[in-house]
């Protein structure tokens, strides 16, 4: 372990050899949980007396809207998660955290100089009736994150009469990423994507978006000892209606944490995030983070997408005019009630150029019905081992 981790900085290492495990909240049983079993977790953690635990309103359909505090410093930072009801890695991530500043162990002094230094506030799920029938808006039908300028939802109203009462340095807005970007050049998944929102639209960095860079340069180095080459950086297009601009130009440096990855890869997104808060935090705590090069940040590939859900590569495929050799590049969506993948043809013919989560060199297909473009395939695939695969009407079969 010393010769792999020599080049690294003493305080990263200590970030990286905390075991993610001993401290996952496993009162969850999956990321599909509902607000109720959100809301019961938190009386635990009230109960325990821990975290100061506060309701700061309501949702639309009258759920609510929870706040807990952990901490006692004179630096503020304002974490929110699951604006949109279905991404919830974040929200698992922070449940994790409350663990973690719960526990009493070897990192007594990682801990200590966190809460001495920080008040950190955390909105684990902002948009409960989202949750409540996985879907990105909330009950309304409104986009919360597009609603910081006419704030017509309660969710949006919420955070922003909690940003004014707490006035945070730093803000952390977390949510989840279509798991099909991937980081530009390098075939390899988006695992984790970070912006820091421009104030403007000329994007020109103010002090608040500095110091957001600057963290996000930490960060980085970090996230690239776990999952090298998967960090992206999303393009500054200034967006006035989200939270983030409207954050930012307020003089809150906040920062934009997406997890990537595909459904299977939830679990390792939240460790990531768990650790990259934490490293965050001790960074911010100790004001190191001014040391980081806002240079650096340029450095981050930019988001794009380049991969599948599932490539089959170098088969017959039928068509009707006829049948060519080529590629089938398929996408899903992922199916709330039944937990299934549904799969649709996103493109087909010479694909070499992409990659995908799934890779299956076919040794050949046949085509039971017409492909095109955005439509659920009924194939049946041999694999080059002479085992067989059937997708009937979008969902796979062994």
């Amino acid at each position: 372990m010393i010769d792999e981790f020599s080049q690294i900085p003493i305080k990263m290492l200590h970030i990286l050899s905390i075991d993610h495990v001993l401290y996952q909240d496993n009162y969850f049983q999956d990321r599909f949980f509902k607000h109720v079993t959100l809301k019961n977790r938190i009386t635990q953690i009230k109960e325990e007396g821990i975290l100061k635990v506060k309701q700061i309103g309501c949702s639309a359909q009258n759920r609510e809207i929870y706040m807990l505090k952990a901490g006692r410093g004179s630096i503020k930072v304002l974490l929110w998660s699951q604006m949109h009801g279905d991404e919830s890695t974040a929200t698992l991530a922070l449940f994790d955290l409350f663990k973690f500043f719960q526990s009493e162990d070897q990192y007594h002094a990682l801990r200590k100089l966190i809460l001495d230094h920080c008040s950190l506030y955390f909105v684990p799920m902002l948009n409960p009736d989202g949750a409540e029938v996985w879907q990105r808006r909330n009950a309304q039908g409104i986009d919360v994150n597009r609603d910081f300028l006419a704030q017509q939802s309660p969710e949006a109203r919420a955070l922003v009469k909690l940003q004014e009462e707490i006035q945070p340095d730093f803000g952390f807005n977390l949510h989840d990423q279509d798991s099909l970007w991937s980081v530009s050049g390098t075939k390899k998944p988006a695992t984790i994507s970070l912006l820091a929102p421009p104030a403007d639209s000329t994007s020109t960095p103010t002090p608040s978006m500095l110091k957001a860079i600057q963290v996000i340069c930490a960060m980085n180095r970090l996230l690239q000892q776990q999952i090298p080459g998967e960090v992206g950086r999303w393009r500054d297009e200034y967006e006035p209606r989200a939270v983030g601009e409207s954050f930012q130009t307020k003089g809150i440096a906040t920062i934009l944490i997406e997890s990537g990855g595909s459904a299977s890869e939830k679990q390792k997104g939240r460790k990531l995030i768990f650790q990259a808060l934490l490293y965050a935090f001790e960074k911010i705590a100790s004001t190191a983070y001014r040391n980081e090069n806002p240079i650096d940040y340029l450095q981050i590939p930019f988001n794009n997408k380049e991969i599948f859900h599932l490539l089959i590569k170098n088969c017959k495929i039928e068509t009707v005019n006829g049948v060519i050799i080529g590629d089938i590049g398929l996408n899903y969506t992922e199916q709330f009630s039944t937990k299934e993948h549904l799969y649709t043809i996103a493109d087909f013919g010479d694909l070499s150029t992409f990659s995908a989560y799934e890779i299956i060199e076919a040794e050949s297909i046949v085509v039971l019905s017409p492909i095109s473009i955005d439509s659920r395939p009924n194939l049946r695939i041999k694999h080059s081992d002479g085992t067989l695969t059937y997708l009937e009407d979008g969902v796979m079969i062994a």
